[in-house]
């Protein structure tokens, strides 16, 4: 999501890939512009399968930890339980960073996560990892590195308890969590995490969910804090200084209905961001079920307004987005659109706020960029044409073009920001199981701007 250009810019839903977007889904993550109106912009915007918004991670196949299965006594809790992680090396290269003409951000780096799961007993089970980051051979300007890979992370990571019986699963603790605007997208080396309690019951199309979150872990931290990614730790242009809150919860639900040849799936979430705002959200998908070529059609609405201390003054905004898409095989092509209603006494002229996605991803918005985060860019009219599918078995492509023809604030010209994206993902298999590479490559443009801001992501991760 451009002076110190995002290089605080710590950048959009298992790395490997999402190669840093919003990928939960494709959740690749992002990064972010340059004009004091559009600081709050950018970071590694997201990439998502139309309407499911699949994470690299996902597309890529990396498989989550073995069930480790149940223990019969209390020494097989952890003489059954696996241990699982991951090392990777990501490079970065940006050029003209955030449409600075010469800058350069260079940055290599690797590390990786360490996590032990016990087996269940009676329901039970818990789960420790940790994360290490390192950088190789960096820039001594902190300018000309990228934000989120150039600083060294020493991190105690997840810490939890888990309770499951049938349909039911309640978390507790430092955890991975996966719900719209606050996610673990797993495309950095040292992921974001949450502390707090979740509850889940059903499965992915049919459920209830509740959480409560107290504190927060970004990628460049070391430890779990009380602030977001709107604070100036994460954001330096913000002014938020070292403000703190009491976090957020969420309740949401979600069911799938067959009509037919048809099938039709809609979500609703409910989140309360403590001293920032309430945002309401629903989205539905129809689907064709059966055939060569399934097409679809998506839509969803964001109903916003400010909550408590308004940090970031007052929230009024309103989002209203469609998707049209068609799925052949493994290939599927979407068209996106969010209309993002504007509001000149509204934050960045009615944008959404959403304080654990700023400038790392655009969340489950239909239309997105790669590079920076749509509700980090103002209000207006959003674009997307999104093209992906595996090549083989084990490569997987895409391609995607956005326009932002979005505003700051009322009296601001529009952005009209072009973005190119291409893809490519490759995960080994036999003997090399676990082993994959994914290169991502983004390009921006604006009027008014003298270069091209552009950048590559190169990315080797081994899963286990």
């Amino acid at each position: 999501m451009k002076t110190d250009v995002r290089t605080t810019r710590q950048t959009p839903r298992n790395l490997l890939l999402a190669m840093a977007m919003s990928l939960p889904a494709y959740a690749l993550a992002a990064s972010d512009a340059i004009d004091p109106a559009l600081a709050v912009n950018q970071r590694p915007g997201t990439l998502t399968e139309p309407v499911q918004q699949q994470e690299p991670s996902t597309l890529n196949d990396i498989e989550a930890p073995a069930d480790t299965g149940d223990a019969d006594t209390l020494g097989e809790v952890f003489s059954k339980g696996k241990v699982n992680g991951n090392f990777r090396t990501l490079y970065y290269s940006a050029h003209n960073s955030f449409f600075t003409k010469g800058l350069t951000q260079d940055t290599l780096s690797y590390g990786g996560k360490l996590g032990f799961t016990t087996a269940r007993y009676n329901g039970f089970s818990a789960g420790l990892s940790g994360y290490v980051q390192r950088g190789i051979g960096h820039a001594d300007d902190p300018s000309e590195r990228d934000g989120y890979l150039g600083p060294n992370v020493t991190a105690m990571g997840e810490a939890y308890l888990q309770y499951e019986h049938d349909q039911l699963k309640i978390v507790a603790g430092n955890q991975e969590l996966d719900v719209p605007f606050a996610s673990t997208y797993d495309w950095r080396i040292a992921t974001q995490l949450f502390q707090g309690v979740y509850a889940h019951y059903g499965d992915d199309d049919n459920f209830l969910s509740a959480l409560r979150m107290y504190r927060y872990k970004s990628y460049i931290d070391d430890s779990f804090k009380k602030q977001t990614t709107y604070n100036s730790h994460f954001d330096a242009y913000s002014g938020l200084d070292d403000q703190e809150t009491d976090g957020f919860w969420g309740v949401g639900g979600g069911r799938s209905l067959n009509l037919g040849t048809a099938q039709l799936k809609a979500k609703a979430w409910q989140f309360d961001y403590e001293d920032y705002a309430k945002l309401s959200y629903v989205e539905a998908q129809l689907s064709q079920r059966e055939g060569v070529i399934k097409p679809f059609i998506g839509v969803q609405a964001f109903h916003e307004n400010g909550d408590g201390r308004e940090l970031l003054g007052e929230v009024h905004s309103r989002v209203y987005g469609l998707q049209l898409g068609v799925k052949h095989n493994s290939l599927t092509a979407s068209l996106g659109y969010d209309r993002i209603e504007p509001d000149k006494d509204s934050y960045l002229n009615g944008a959404l706020v959403t304080p654990y996605a700023h400038n790392v991803s655009s969340g489950p918005l239909f239309a997105q960029p790669f590079l920076t985060s749509t509700q980090d860019l103002g209000a207006g009219n959003a674009y997307a044409f999104d093209v992906n599918g595996a090549l083989r078995d084990n490569l997987f492509v895409g391609g995607r073009y956005s326009f932002m023809d979005l505003k700051a604030s009322a009296s601001a010209s529009s952005i009209n920001q072009s973005e190119y994206l291409a893809f490519a993902i490759y995960k080994f298999g036999g003997n090399l199981k676990g082993l994959s590479v994914a290169d991502f490559i983004g390009l921006q443009s604006q009027p008014g701007q003298e270069k091209d801001y552009w950048q590559n992501r190169l990315a080797v991760e081994y899963a286990f």
